[in-house]
C-alpha cells in the first residue's frame, strides 16, 4: 500500500481515505475505513471517464446489477455514487494476495490447491450469474486470496467501459488472455464467456503461464481465435476440464455447476493453506480491524500483503503452503515462462554432451578392434605406417568429442539464458556435424560401437533443432526480445 499524497482527497463520501492500494484504467482504488472503523475498498473513477453521459449511464446500471450478487466468493458490492464528481464505488476489502502475484513469486500451485481455487471461482461465477451479471473480465488479478479461500473482484465493471468513447473507437476492454473467441470478435456475450475465462485462469495457475501465450495483444487475439491452446505439463486430472472450458463454442463449454461438482469429486479432504491475510503493518493502519494494536512480529514470520483490485501494480506475495520454489529467472514478471520445447530442447543438449563423451570413451576401448580395421585395409603398409594412421585416427575422434561436449555445454547455456541467434547457430553447428559424421564412416574406419554412438549423436541434435523451430520456441523467443527491448535504457529518446 502506498501512502496518500497531495492528488488524493482525504474522504470519499462517508468513508475516510488511509492509503493507495493500486491504480488500473478505469481509476485508483484506496484502502479507506467506514465511520464505524471497518475496513473497505474504494475505487474512484478516472475524471474523463466521469466526464461520458454513456460511461455514468452504464455505471449505473452495471452497480444496481452487482448490489444483487451475494456469495461467499465474491467481494460485496457495499455503497456507490454514480452520480458524484468523479463517480466512485465501494466494496468489501479481502485481504491477500492476487493469483497473479501467488503465481508470479511461487509458481504455479500445487493440483490438490488449484482444484480449491477452481472450485471458488466456479462458485463464485455462479452467484454472479445468477443476478443476471457477466464479469466480462476475470482474470489473475481480478482472483483475491484471501485467507479463507479465493474472492471474485470487479464484476460487471468492464461492461461500464464498453460504453465510453475509448472503446468505440476501437479499444479493447479486457485481457485477450482471457477472453472468450465471441467477446473477441464483439459479438453477444452470454456467461459461457466467464467460463473460457475460468478454463484460461485455471492453466495459468497449474501452469504458471497463459495457454495463448504473450506478446502483442492482436497476436494474442488470433491464437484465441483460430489456435488450440497450450496445455503441455497440465496435470493429467485437471486437463479435459481445462479443455472442455475453451472449446470455441460457447454451447460445448461446461456450466459452472458441472465445474463445481468436477472439482468437489476430486479435492481431497485435506488441503494445504491459503496464504494468510494482511501484513501486521497494514493492518495496524485500519481502525477497527483485528490487528488494529501493536504487535511484535515472530523471526521468519511471512509478509501479507493487502487485497489487489483490478489493475493494482503487482507487489511479491506471500509463499504458498506446498508450492515449489521456481528459480529467481522463471520469476522475473518481465521474463517470459521458457515453453515446453524449449526446456526439452535444453536436456537434449546436455545429452548430446553425453554422447559426446561416450564417443571418446568408446573409441579408447575399441582401439585393438580399429587397428585391426586399419590393418585389413592397408595390408601392404608397415608398422610404423600402420601406429601413425591409428594414432591419427584417435587423436581426431578424441579431440572431436571434446569440442562437442564443449559446444553441446556450452549452446546449452545459450539456450536456458535466451540468447539470441542460438536457433541460427544450432543449426549451422548441425550441419557441420552432418558432414563431419558423413566424411568419417566414408573413410570406414569406425568401430560399430562408435558408429552407434555418433549415430545417436546426430540424431538428438536433429531433434534439438526440430525444438528449436517450434512455434512456441519462436514465440518465446520474440517476447524475449520484446522483454530486453523494453529493459535496456532509451539513451536516444532520452531527453537533452
Amino acid at each position: 500500500m502506498q501512502p496518500l499524497t497531495s492528488d488524493d482527497p482525504a474522504h470519499i463520501g462517508r468513508y475516510r481515505l488511509s492509503g493507495r492500494l493500486g491504480a488500473g484504467g478505469m481509476g485508483r482504488v484506496y484502502l479507506a475505513s467506514t465511520p464505524a472503523g471497518r475496513p473497505v475498498a474504494v475505487k474512484v473513477v478516472r475524471p474523463e471517464l466521469g466526464e461520458d453521459r454513456d460511461f455514468r449511464a452504464r455505471f449505473y446500471h452495471e452497480i444496481e446489477a452487482a448490489r444483487r450478487v451475494h456469495g461467499l466468493y465474491t467481494a460485496q458490492v457495499l455503497d456507490a455514487d454514480p452520480a458524484a464528481t468523479p463517480p466512485w464505488l465501494v466494496t468489501a476489502y479481502v485481504p491477500g494476495p492476487s493469483l497473479q502475484q501467488a503465481v508470479a513469486g511461487n509458481g504455479p500451485m500445487p493440483e490438490p490447491m488449484a482444484l480449491r481455487l477452481i472450485a471458488g471461482v466456479a462458485e463464485a461465477l455462479q452467484a454472479i450469474h445468477a443476478a443476471d451479471v457477466v464479469h466480462r473480465d476475470l482474470k489473475p488479478s481480478n482472483v483475491v486470496l484471501a485467507p479463507d479461500g479465493p474472492r471474485v473482484i470487479d464484476f460487471g465493471i468492464a461492461r461500464a467501459l464498453e460504453a465510453t468513447s475509448l472503446t468505440r473507437s476501437g479499444m479493447m476492454v479486457g485481457s485477450p488472455q482471457f477472453m472468450a473467441p465471441e467477446q473477441i470478435r464483439d459479438q453477444p456475450v452470454s456467461p459461457a464467456i466467464d467460463v473460457f475465462a475460468l478454463g484460461s485462469l485455471a492453466a495459468y495457475t497449474v501452469l504458471g503461464r497463459s495457454p495463448f501465450g504473450q506478446g502483442h495483444t492482436a497476436a494474442v487475439a488470433y491464437r484465441v481465435l483460430h489456435e488450440a491452446p497450450d496445455l503441455d505439463g497440465c496435470p493429467p486430472q485437471l486437463r479435459p476440464l481445462i479443455e472442455r472450458c475453451l472449446r470455441k463454442e460457447p454451447a460445448a463449454r461446461p456450466t459452472p455447476s458441472e465445474i463445481l461438482e468436477f472439482c468437489l469429486a476430486r479435492t481431497p479432504a485435506t488441503a494445504g493453506p491459503w496464504p494468510a491475510g494482511p501484513s501486521p503493518a497494514l493492518a495496524a493502519t485500519v481502525p477497527g480491524s483485528p490487528q488494529h494494536r501493536p504487535a511484535a512480529r515472530t523471526a521468519g514470520s511471512p509478509q501479507q500483503l493487502p487485497a489487489p483490485m483490478a489493475g493494482s501494480p503487482q507487489q511479491p506475495p506471500a509463499p504458498i503452503a506446498g508450492s515449489p520454489r521456481q528459480p529467481a529467472a522463471a520469476r522475473s514478471p518481465g521474463r517470459p515462462v521458457p515453453p515446453r520445447p524449449m526446456i526439452n530442447s535444453v536436456r537434449l543438449m546436455y545429452a548430446g554432451s553425453a554422447l559426446a563423451a561416450l564417443s571418446i570413451i568408446a573409441a579408447l576401448a575399441t582401439t585393438p578392434s580399429l587397428k585391426a580395421m586399419i590393418r585389413q585395409q592397408y595390408p601392404a603398409a608397415g608398422y610404423g605406417a600402420l601406429s601413425a594412421v591409428t594414432t591419427g585416427t584417435l587423436t581426431a575422434t578424441i579431440a572431436g568429442g571434446l569440442i562437442s561436449v564443449a559446444v553441446w555445454l556450452a549452446m546449452a547455456r545459450r539456450t536456458r539464458r535466451g540468447r539470441p541467434g542460438v536457433r541460427i547457430l544450432s543449426t549451422v553447428l548441425f550441419v557441420v556435424d552432418s558432414l563431419t559424421v558423413l566424411n568419417i564412416h566414408s573413410q570406414g574406419l569406425v568401430t560399430p560401437s562408435t558408429w552407434i554412438v555418433s549415430v545417436a549423436e546426430w540424431a538428438v541434435g536433429l531433434i534439438v533443432i526440430v525444438f528449436l523451430w517450434d512455434r512456441r520456441s519462436g514465440t518465446y523467443f520474440a517476447e524475449l526480445r520484446q522483454a530486453r527491448h523494453l529493459a535496456a535504457p532509451q539513451w536516444r529518446s532520452a531527453p537533452r
